[in-house]
């Protein structure tokens, strides 16, 4: 999803005035502020490498508040002398710097980030709004946040409860009851922030808190709040922040706009700011023949005098391209690129339109994460000739940021503060040379040629197609949630003995372990932990514990996919399209986001009515086509298991079969309990789980989980043996393989303590996972010659297919016969295949 960041500049001015020493240019005006202005908006571009941004600035007249209140703000010491003379260079920064700004008349800062918010949220973009000003916090929700960079603490919706102990939406009365000093807004003298959290957890809000008056038992406080009354609502109109304000018509008049670097040089000379002019517009003419990079021992630096660019619309490139053109392409903040040859053009249009001629050209595409360009674009090329996304993730598994850090990591160059395409393409080659020489010496270029490049085209066709999404299911199972929070709410606060933010777990913390004296666990640096193992150890003894944790599962339910899914349907295709990420996880396997559909909860009932919305269109069906016990499978290839090799030959229920081993009895005896337990062990073994995480899995005594372990290794000797074979390989090479190759560096091998044990669990897992991960991709493949528009989901070890109903049979037997058989075992694959109308349904 796109991001919008909002600033407060006045916030950010004020704090860069006092941050920074006195500095004076020659003619000696003073110049620290600017200087930390422009430090800061830097580091925030770089940073965030924002989609969207806007400045947003104070009026020097009052604002329509002052109307409501003479004395709002009357608490102002005025402005120091020596910053006066700066302000005005703030807006010639902003401007310079291509980011848009606004400011209105008669309204402050905090309305235009107010109404640009909202303008984003219902545009379907994340917003985030810099800036440390607490206020901001009634604007929180599911897409909107707060970053206070000074502090780097961000704040989403559970992160404003967390710090404040409200809800967002509670946070206006909130501020109406503790007022604010700095402003002179008055609130209700005498409770701060803990009374006001108590009110408001009982009341809901200020109209709750003055119709229940009677209800508050200290008759102090409640005259208090009774002759307040006035300031209260009061300050609840002066806090509140303007949402409605036409500020923009188009989120294209949010985006950056390229640095006027000519004029930015003659500013930052008339500042004497030399440090920043040579990082942001070069050091002179002579920086147009410097090296872009820092090159490595005993390599010659690229320059960049060879490098022409130049502007073009849709038609011009059109005219540009020649069939079949191997380009590299990339996309910042302010404009889109293409290179070829010694030639870069950059490219003004409608992106929809540009990448629809980009296709029919059928080019050849390199550069950086490139299926998200595509998505911009509207297009799925397959004719990808090199990603450094791809390519990095390969050589060493990890999250991969972005091109300036890899082109760092592995060519050991550096680029300017904002490179143009003078210096980035010249930096693309030499890290396709730098990482094309690293995989080869790794021996994982076949794996970026015929399993990781070739499936991009697969994952960007079903992030294009989405799923559809049944919204009144959705609504009605949200009322549903809402009614069983609310119960299970009344419940806790019964059990406590009285009312609080059940969602806070500082609050929460001070409830169960201060008030109820349970048994403390970890602390934090709010209180004690309330996580969710902490209070799964007190379930049984404590009530209030397992409806804390119920409480949580239905809001976390209603609010991540119940509540957030229909708002992002797309209004042209209506569907929800997911992102899938094949570089994020370090073990190969893919990950989704905006939505998250592989991190749906299936352990619960709740949770599995979740997946009754994800529905097939008009006479389609939903399949899935889901592998049965794929990792264990692996182990039992890997590991040579004998035990576990026949029992999946002969089709055998695989924990049944454990169970009659490990615990010496014949299978017609074995038990649902016995079968747990084997299951347990099964499955845990995959991840090299020890004595201690078998006992906390099975609720048993450590003596009895090591005589399980000790059983199941005597049936399977062959597991014992990969186990202590596979961590002292890894220990020599520092890295574990897949069958089919792909590496995983394990430096925790070499760490001392915990992290050491972590590394030798990941060892034994990491060739495991990883090739499960690989056989599904290779599965995807072969399908996606048959159903190039008919997936669409890959959760983990299932893939989902939208259908037609009629001949679905036939589909199903393909299906699964392609799955089973794409990649050959000492065991056989075995996949699960059914349909229905709905997810739930299918799986």
């Amino acid at each position: 999803m796109k991001k919008l960041y909002l600033v407060d500049v006045s916030n950010m001015f004020f704090r860069a005035y006092y941050a920074v020493r006195m500095l004076t240019n020659a003619e000696g005006l003073p110049t620290n502020a600017i200087y930390g202005f422009l430090s800061m908006s830097i580091k925030l571009l770089k940073e965030v490498q924002p989609d969207y941004m806007a400045y947003c600035y104070d009026r020097p007249e009052a604002s329509f508040r002052k109307d409501i209140d003479p004395n709002y703000k009357a608490n102002r010491g005025e402005t120091p002398e020596d910053l006066i003379p700066q302000i005005p260079y703030i807006k010639k920064v902003t401007d310079l710097l291509g980011i848009p700004a606004f400011e209105k008349e008669k309204y402050e800062a905090d309305d235009i980030i107010g109404s640009l918010a909202d303008f984003g949220f219902k545009n379907k973009v994340e917003v985030v709004i810099v800036s440390g000003d607490k206020d901001f916090a009634q604007l929180v929700n599911d897409k909107i946040s707060m970053y206070d960079t000074m502090r780097d603490n961000k704040y989403d919706y559970q992160g404003v409860i967390d710090k404040w102990g409200v809800k967002p939406e509670q946070f206006i009365d909130y501020l109406a009851i503790t007022g604010d000093t700095s402003d002179n807004i008055p609130g209700i003298k005498g409770v701060g922030p803990k009374g006001a959290q108590k009110l408001i957890a009982q009341f809901g809000d200020l109209d709750g808190i003055y119709k229940n008056l009677k209800l508050i038992k200290s008759e102090k406080q409640r005259q208090k709040i009774e002759d307040a009354k006035d300031n209260a609502y009061l300050s609840k109109e002066l806090v509140t922040i303007v949402k409605d304000l036409e500020l923009v018509k188009d989120l294209k008049d949010l985006s950056l706009k390229p640095i006027d670097k000519e004029a930015m040089g003659e500013l930052l000379d008339e500042l004497n700011f030399k440090t920043f002019k040579k990082n942001l517009v070069g050091g002179g003419s002579e920086s147009k023949e410097k090296a872009t990079s820092t090159p490595k021992k005993g390599k010659p630096a690229k320059k960049t005098s060879a490098i022409t660019t130049k502007k073009v619309d849709e038609k011009g490139l059109e005219s540009w391209l020649e069939k079949g053109d191997e380009l590299w392409a990339w996309k910042d903040s302010r404009a889109f690129y293409l290179c070829k040859g010694s030639e870069a053009v950059e490219v003004d249009g409608d992106l929809k339109k540009i990448g629809q001629i980009l296709d029919k050209k059928k080019i050849g595409w390199k550069g950086f994460d490139l299926k998200s360009l595509w998505r911009e674009l509207g297009i799925c090329s397959a004719n990808l000739k090199w990603d450094h996304t791809l390519s990095a993730y390969l050589a060493k598994t990890g999250s991969i940021k972005n091109f300036r850090d890899i082109y760092q990591l592995y060519s050991g160059g550096t680029l300017p503060e904002f490179p143009e395409p003078s210096d980035i393409f010249p930096a693309q080659i030499e890290l396709e040379e730098d990482l094309s020489e690293k995989l080869k010496g790794q021996k994982m270029m076949p794996i970026l040629q015929t399993l990781d490049a070739p499936l991009v085209e697969v994952l960007c066709r079903m992030e294009s197609k989405g799923v559809k999404i049944d919204s009144d299911f959705l609504a009605k199972e949200s009322k549903e949630l809402e009614a069983g929070i609310l119960e299970l709410e009344k419940q806790i606060h019964y059990e406590a003995g009285e009312e609080f933010n059940v969602a806070s777990p500082k609050q929460l913390g001070q409830i169960l372990f201060e008030k109820m004296g349970l048994p403390k666990g970890k602390k934090t640096k709010t209180g004690y932990s309330t996580a969710t193992d902490v209070l799964e150890k007190l379930v049984d003894e404590f009530p209030i514990c397992k409806n804390v944790l119920e409480f949580r599962e239905l809001s976390k339910l209603k609010s991540t996919y119940v509540d957030s899914l229909p708002q992002l349907i797309n209004e042209e295709t209506g569907r929800v399209h997911t992102v899938f990420n094949p570089t994020l996880t370090v073990t190969g396997r893919l990950s989704s986001n905006n939505p998250n559909l592989q991190n749906i909860p299936i352990r619960t009932e709740r949770g599995r009515r979740v997946r009754q919305a994800f529905i097939a269109e008009g006479n389609n069906v939903l399949l899935s086509a889901d592998y049965s016990q794929i990792e264990l499978r692996v182990l039992a290839h890997i590991a040579k298991a004998e035990g576990l090799k026949e029992a999946f030959q002969q089709d055998m229920d695989i924990h049944s079969f454990t169970a009659h081993e490990i615990f010496d009895i014949p299978l017609d005896d074995v038990t649902s309990e016995h079968r747990r337990k084997a299951k347990a062990v099964n499955f845990g073994i995959a991840y090299g789980q020890g004595v201690f995480g078998l006992a906390e899995s099975l609720k048993i005594e450590r003596s009895e989980a090591k005589e399980i372990i000790a059983n199941y290794f005597k049936k399977y000797p062959g597991v014992s043996q990969y186990m202590e074979s596979i961590v002292a390989e890894a220990k020599e090479k520092t890295y574990v393989e897949t069958l089919f190759g792909r590496r995983r560096y394990i430096p925790e091998l070499f760490a001392k303590g915990p992290q050491r044990a972590f590394g030798e669990r990941a060892a034994i897992n990491a060739p495991i996972q990883g090739t499960a991960s690989d056989l599904v991709k290779m599965a995807m493949l072969e399908l996606f010659d048959d159903y190039p528009k008919e997936m669409l989901l890959q959760v983990h070890d299932e893939l989902l297919f939208e259908l037609p109903k009629k001949g679905i049979e036939e589909h199903a037997e393909h299906i699964k016969s392609v799955m089973e058989n794409c990649v050959s075992l000492d065991v056989p694959l075995k996949v699960n295949v059914s349909w229905g109308k709905n997810w739930a349904e299918a799986h």
